[in-house]
């Protein structure tokens, strides 16, 4: 969940959320920033000059960034693991290329270049191995949270630079076992999320029409594809709603300035997928080849449309009142230690979501989701709007 942003006046370069969308990471040219959800403020700032990306571990002060190469210090070739508690480098990792993107867990760090990916144990920082991958220039990647013990520590990689096919691995031994390859679309891939359980896989192609939701278990198979629109755009993020909420979201920003979200159902609860499902079941039965494409997917229940038009933008759905990580208001903003014990998920149950939107532009928006249940579609309203770089609302009251 993360946005490049090199077009920001404000010389914003990189914004991410945090695993349980808490917090939001903020490389800029005069360094790092953090950002509290719940505070609606930055927390924590320090101007060590000018960074290209940036990825933090839950709302604990593990920090990682990479350089945007405007200070000999500051290389796009060296991961810096930083802690925010102290303000000390824990460890510094060059490599020969530039880093293009950062995966972070409970047990593993992956630093993805463009040829390969860096598999690191997290508690020692020992490089553990490295993955070779097609060309992959937008540094593309997705990890699961892995924010209980136990929980599945798995790493999606793109496994075609001309084709929308991808491999998993399993991350808990030797570093990355292959456990199956998934041909999620048939151009390249430019979105990949976890669910927070690792049970599912979402896709979605640079085409950006069609959205997929995969299944690891029992055997990698697909579960839904959903109609984003028709028009092509960039997506720029997939995000799964928190355990425990029912019925499962499924929201993707695009570089349209909108967020469509779509509800996770069996097809038998679905009279769109039941039809679909006889569809596909009659025309296979009818031509004897696959046809699953030819049935119009399923569309969204609902498409949030932006103050802002035409902005790329990421976005994270959590339970009201900063389901993830109230301490990430508090004055320093972040936990100091990047425990086991400081990673406990929310807690299950609730009612309503909250949509959290970051555009490029700096801004972040957050619209409250009631009524999910409703099969017209949840009730949207927005609650508020705030500058990244600064910590006064604009407007909107929402806190």
């Amino acid at each position: 969940m993360s946005l490049a942003c090199p077009g920001n006046a404000q010389g914003l370069l990189h914004v991410s959320f945090n695993q349980d969308g808490s917090c939001l990471a903020l490389a800029t040219r005069e360094g790092l920033r953090i950002f509290s959800v719940d505070a609606h403020a930055v927390v924590y700032k320090n101007p060590l000059g000018a960074i290209r990306l940036a990825e933090m571990l839950f709302s604990t002060s593990l920090v990682a960034y990479a350089g945007a190469g405007e200070q000999p210090a500051l290389t796009p070739r060296r991961l810096t693991v930083f802690n925010t508690s102290s303000g000390e480098a824990i460890q510094h990792i060059s490599f020969a290329s530039s880093v293009l993107g950062v995966l972070i867990n409970r047990q593993r760090l992956v630093v993805v270049l463009e040829r390969r990916a860096n598999v690191y144990a997290l508690q020692s920082l020992e490089h553990l191995r490295t993955l070779e991958t097609p060309p992959n220039p937008r540094g593309l990647g997705a990890l699961t949270p892995a924010a209980e013990p136990g929980d599945p520590d798995l790493l999606a990689l793109p496994s075609s630079a001309s084709g929308g096919a991808l491999t998993v691995y399993d991350l808990a031994s030797d570093g990355g076992n292959a456990v199956c390859e998934i041909s999620a679309h048939k151009a390249p891939l430019a979105a990949l999320a976890w669910s927070r359980d690792g049970a599912l896989l979402a896709t979605a192609s640079t085409t950006g029409t069609v959205v997929r939701v995969h299944a690891l278990q029992p055997g990698a198979s697909r579960l839904f594809s959903f109609r984003r629109g028709a028009t092509p755009a960039t997506v720029h993020c997939l995000a799964f709603s928190p355990p425990g909420v029912e019925p499962r979201l499924l929201a993707a920003a695009s570089s349209h300035g909108t967020v469509h979200l779509f509800r996770l159902e069996a097809a038998e609860r679905h009279p769109a997928l039941a039809a679909a499902s006889a569809a596909v079941g009659l025309l296979a039965a009818v031509v004897k080849l696959p046809v699953t494409d030819m049935v119009d997917p399923v569309r969204n229940i609902i498409t949030v449309r932006l103050p802002c038009h035409n902005v790329p933008c990421i976005c994270a759905l959590q339970r009201p009142s900063g389901g993830g990580g109230g301490e990430a208001g508090a004055a320093a903003g972040l936990r100091s230690a990047p425990s086991s014990s400081s990673l406990a998920a929310p807690a299950a149950g609730g009612g309503g979501l909250t949509l959290l939107v970051a555009t490029a532009e700096g801004l972040l928006y957050e619209y409250a989701l009631d009524d999910l249940a409703n099969p017209q579609g949840p009730t949207c309203a927005l609650g508020g709007e705030w500058a990244l770089l600064g910590s006064a609302g604009l407007g909107g009251g929402g806190g």
